[in-house]
């Protein structure tokens, strides 16, 4: 059995018109008044800013740990 199989009422068709007598209607275009382009996000941080950050917080992490465990 091959992954086409073909099922009788299941073949993806055309879809059918809408309206009652199958009318297509227009869609209007709509365009913004300046062509200006769209500011971008500031970028995230950087890789190595995310990687000084986390290994300040394990070694503060570690640190109390440290103290934690030898009081």
């Amino acid at each position: 059995m091959g992954l086409n199989v073909s099922i009788p009422g299941r073949d993806q068709g055309q879809a059918p018109q809408s309206g009652a007598d199958g009318d297509h209607l227009a869609m209007e275009s709509i365009r913004p008044d300046a062509t200006d382009p769209i500011p971008l996000r500031r970028s995230p941080h950087r890789v190595g800013t995310i990687m000084i950050r986390f290994v300040g917080l394990l070694f503060l992490a570690v640190a109390a740990m440290t103290l934690v465990y030898l009081r």
